[in-house]
């Protein structure tokens, strides 16, 4: 007797099994070495129920990929809106990036490293793809708005001028484990007193002048 059709709420729990079951199995052997079966047998779906759910195993990254950005997305939507003073939004902005960064590397990998060719067409240039980002950008435009900060007057360059400084302290904790780093805490608050004391420190100058 064929078994009953399922309910949304179950083909969305099936889902969440499913990305699960791939996402402990890519941290534990890396993504390109698992295959599609593998993740199957971990939930016990067959390939072509698996399919049902994800095409290839690039939309199943992907799927974990939209899961990692909504998620980071959410966080830092809740940071800033804690912080009523840009500048110290954007401060607290970096520092929950690192630590999303820090604390889950392998959805970190899976945001920002994943190098499949498949990957790498308009798929995060698209600007429903683009929103952690819009977070940043919306509070560096106040600040530069507000006169809080000098330098160019383009949120976009300033905004992924401190979001590539965060990104680099994560990339080499993550990708260099036994160099003696200081905190990650520590480097991030350093990393931001350099780039928002520097774009300050033009306005200080400016009033000089």
């Amino acid at each position: 007797m064929p078994r009953p059709p399922q309910s949304d709420e179950e083909k969305a729990q099936t889902r969440c099994r499913i990305l699960d079951a791939a996402r402990t199995l890519f941290d534990g052997d890396g993504i390109k070495a698992v295959s599609m079966r593998a993740i199957g047998r971990r939930v016990g779906l067959t390939a072509s129920a698996l399919y049902a759910y994800f095409p290839s195993k690039v939309d199943l990254v992907r799927g974990l990929w939209s899961d990692a950005k909504d998620d980071l997305t959410r966080r830092l939507q809740d940071i800033s809106l804690a912080h009523a003073d840009p500048l110290e939004a954007i401060r607290a902005l970096g520092a929950a990036y690192a630590a999303f960064g820090i604390e889950d590397p392998l959805r970190f990998r899976v945001l920002f490293l994943w190098d499949d060719d498949s990957m790498n067409d308009d798929f995060y240039s698209r600007e429903e793809n683009q929103s952690p980002y819009f977070v940043l950008r919306d509070r560096v435009a106040e600040a530069i708005g507000r006169g809080l900060i000098a330098g160019p007057d383009d949120a976009d360059l300033v905004a992924q001028a401190v979001w590539a400084s965060v990104h680099g302290v994560v990339v080499l904790n993550n990708t260099c484990p036994d160099f003696p780093f200081r905190p990650p805490g520590l480097l991030v608050s350093t990393v931001m007193d350099a780039a928002l004391g520097g774009l300050r420190r033009g306005i200080v100058e400016g009033e000089g002048r």
